[in-house]
This record gives structure tokens, sequence and C-alpha cells, in this order.
């Protein structure tokens, strides 16, 4: 009993021991420690600053198949009835008008727009005070509106809707909430100004678009339809017809009318008036915090090295 306790008390001293040891190198090396972090702390401070703001406009959208039924899902049973099973519904509203977004052809119909793709693809920073965008002089001329980067094997003068499809995808966050059906849509820029006019520009071309394919799509099957009327002769498969051809003229009516057609806004972009990033106080807080262990580590590895 007596050798159990003489064992403990001296694994307990030479805990005090390598603890105060520790100590002792920490202080004697508290010059070096305080140096070190003050440097990187201010380091940090430097690169916080000279990060470009980022500013990021946001919009609510909602599908608007998720309001009132598509006048095609209404005769779908209709449709399978009278053996026209190939335009029996139009499948997920809010999905298609996200994958119409992401597209690359829809990035190259935005860039043909004039001062899009100078705006995703040479900006270098946004002036409040003057409330302007300033372009990289390397890569494009505002001035004379013309791009003058340098041609490389795999870099053309001027981007490519590929290229500007890559920045795009960066700059661009879609979420949806699977519980409201509510698409939250933001995009993110270094001028609040372009952001949020950009993101608005998306929203009603994307609406656009899909009237379009919807129109012409409609006159398609309005096409069959009136062609399969002429070749029936059962009743039944008639006014089922005259049905689906209902449908089709209420999808070309509903076209005509609504202005957003396929997303309804709920909440409209915005200029932003914060910024989105750097968070520049957490970089210097995290990088302060890690030079300050970095400098602890150093120190006692050169004690213990010395100590060998």
């Amino acid at each position: 009993m007596t050798t159990s306790n003489t064992n403990t008390d001296n694994v307990i001293y030479e805990d005090e021991i390598d603890l105060r040891q520790l100590f002792e190198a920490i202080w004697k090396g508290k010059i070096f420690i305080i140096l070190m972090t003050t440097i990187v702390a201010i380091s940090s401070i430097f690169y916080a600053l000279s990060l470009t703001n980022y500013f990021t406009s946001e919009a609510v959208l909602v599908s608007r198949d998720s309001q009132t039924s598509s006048p095609i899902s209404q005769f779908s049973d209709i449709a399978s009835l009278a053996g026209l099973g190939a335009i029996s519904g139009q499948g997920n509203e809010t999905l298609k008008m996200v994958e119409i977004i992401k597209s690359r052809d829809f990035v190259r119909h935005l860039v043909s727009f004039e001062g899009v793709l100078p705006s995703l693809m040479a900006y270098d920073r946004y002036d409040f005070g003057e409330g302007k965008l300033y372009f990289n002089e390397e890569d494009y001329d505002a001035a004379e509106k013309k791009w003058v980067r340098e041609s490389t094997a795999n870099k053309s003068a001027i981007p490519t809707y590929l290229e500007a499809h890559q920045t795009y995808g960066k700059m661009l966050s879609i979420k949806q909430d699977k519980i409201t059906g509510f698409v939250n849509i933001s995009f993110e820029h270094v001028s609040p100004v372009f952001a949020e006019s950009f993101l608005s520009l998306i929203i009603k071309e994307a609406n656009n678009l899909n009237r379009q394919r919807d129109i012409s799509d409609s006159k398609a099957a309005l096409g069959y339809l009136t062609n399969e009327l002429s070749r029936t002769s059962k009743v039944d498969i008639k006014n089922s017809i005259n049905l689906l051809i209902e449908g089709q003229l209420e999808i070309q009516m509903m076209a005509s009318i609504h202005d957003e057609y396929s997303l309804i806004i709920l909440e409209p972009p915005f200029v932003p008036e914060k910024r989105s990033r750097p968070t520049r106080s957490l970089i210097v807080i995290i990088s302060t915090l890690l030079g300050g262990i970095i400098s602890v580590m150093l120190v006692l590895l050169r004690h213990f090295s010395s100590s060998k």
C-alpha cells in the first residue's frame, strides 16, 4: 500500500515538473511569441483589407404550377384515354426552371445583352462614390467597348459563353425549400447594382424563354390534335381531343397575359447595402490565433530540441 502511494506521488510530481518546464519555456520565449503573433495579426489586417468586396442580391420565387394546376395536367387522364400520352404532362415546373437558369444555353442568351459579358468576365472594382464599375484594363477597354485580353492556345481574346458559364455558376446560388416550394435565388458581384440588375434579368429572361418554349410546344400540340380530330370518327375521342385543344389554348392565353409566367416573384431582387464577403474581422481573428498557436509550438519545439 505504501509502495503504491509512493508511485502515485512520483507521477504527480513528474507531471508538475513537466508543466512547470512548459510554462517556463513559454515565458522565456514570450517576446518571440508576442512579436510573431503581432506580425501575423498586422499581416492579416493588410491581407483582409486588400480583398475585394462582394455583394449579394437575393430574390424569393415560387413556381406558378405550385399555385395553380397546369391546364395540361388537368386533362392528362383524358389524353391517356384518347391515346395521346405524348402530351400528357409538363413535369415539375420548378425543377425545369432551375435547370433552365443553370444551363449553358441560357448563359449564352444572357451574355448576348449589351454590357453583360464584360461585367461578368472583366470586372475589377466598384466605386461607390462614382457609382461606377471599373474593368480590368488588361482584358477590356471600356472606352472603346473592346476586348483586349491576350489570346492563348486555351483562351480566346473574347471570352466564350462556356467561360462565362463557369464564372456565372460560381456567382449564382439557387436553393429550394422542399416544404414551401419557395426558391431562393441569389447572385454575387463586386457591383451591388449589377448584382441586382443581372438577377432581375435572369428571372425575366427565364420566364420569357419558358413562355416561348411553351407557346411553341402548344402550337405543335394543337397541330397534332387538330390532325387527330379530323382522322377519328369516334365521338368520345373527339370530345377528349376537344378538351385537350381547350387546354392548349388556355396555355397560350396564360403565356400571353402573365409577365411572371413560370416564376412568380414573392420578394424582388434588391441592391445590397452590405457586403456578403469577405468577413475581415473573422480573417484577422483566426489568423492571429493561428499565429499565436504556431509561435508557441515553435518555442516549445526549440526548448525540447535544446534540452536533449
